[in-house]
């Protein structure tokens, strides 16, 4: 569940990223390489907060 859901955030975060590159003039291509960039930042981070309260909250053997 947790996956789904990161991957759904994940997918709209980008599509939106990339439209925002496109509207400030980069080409689709130029704009999917920063969104995948910027995207992979942010989610890093989210993804490390939510595997920190897995394993806060379950404990270690459960956060994989």
């Amino acid at each position: 569940m947790v996956r789904s859901f990161v991957k759904k955030e994940r997918d709209k975060m980008f599509k939106e990223i990339t439209k925002q590159y496109q509207h400030e003039g980069y080409s689709l291509k130029e704009a999917r390489h920063y969104a995948k960039k910027d995207t992979d930042d942010v989610m890093s981070d989210k993804e490390t907060f939510i595997d920190n309260f897995i394993k806060d909250t379950w404990g270690e053997e459960d956060a994989t």
